[in-house]
């Protein structure tokens, strides 16, 4: 009697057992999918937020420089907020001009390739075999290649990686120190540099 009652019990188990172990099994695959995604969407994100600044350039800045083929190089400096072309003249700069340069460093940038792993002929496909068009900001460079035939975004260099980015500040950096002359006569009012350079960016 005993004996059967244990196979019987041993029967009525059976299933819980099962039930359990697919419980458990089903509750690892949510968890499993749970962790994907939210990995996922990190990485998402720090896709869609990265950008041309990072923090070798710091924080505030101090001066640019603008280098066009086949003209002279532009240096802007910062004086207590109030941005002045040093060469190749001497004037203090369009406070408008100043603040849609700084927009480059906010655009979103798509990383593509290491430089390191490109060779020359693929540097010349992109238009970065040599400095045609560059602008740094306290010293970090950033070279601007050609356009994209199909998305129109600008692909660009900095430091060891070629990006691509959707940039309007070109032509401006083409049309010389001309482009950085104020229309009416400047007032002396600095540009905005009370906030660091990060809480411009896009976020």
């Amino acid at each position: 009697m005993a004996s059967k009652a244990k196979k019987q019990q041993g029967k009525m188990s059976n299933p819980n057992r099962k039930r359990f172990i697919q419980n458990l099994l089903l509750l690892a695959l949510v968890g499993g999918l749970a962790l994907f995604v939210v990995t996922r969407n990190q990485q998402t994100d720090a896709t869609l937020h990265s950008t041309l600044y990072d923090k070798s350039i710091g924080e505030n800045a101090k001066q640019v420089i603008i280098h066009a083929e086949g003209r002279q190089d532009i240096t802007l400096e910062n004086n207590k907020g109030i941005w002045t072309v040093t060469t190749p003249e001497q004037f203090i700069a369009d406070k408008a001009k100043v603040q849609h340069l700084f927009t480059l460093l906010s655009e979103n940038a798509d990383t593509h390739y290491n430089i390191d792993e490109l060779g020359s002929d693929d540097l010349a496909k992109y238009g970065l075999e040599k400095e045609r068009l560059s602008v740094s900001f306290n010293g970090v460079k950033i070279i601007f290649g050609k356009r994209n035939a199909i998305s129109q975004k600008r692909y660009i260099r900095k430091h060891k990686q070629l990006f691509l980015v959707d940039e309007t500040v070109s032509g401006l950096l083409e049309m010389g120190v001309d482009a950085f002359k104020p229309q009416a006569r400047p007032k002396l009012k600095p540009v905005d540099t009370s906030t660091p350079i990060t809480d411009n960016i896009k976020k």
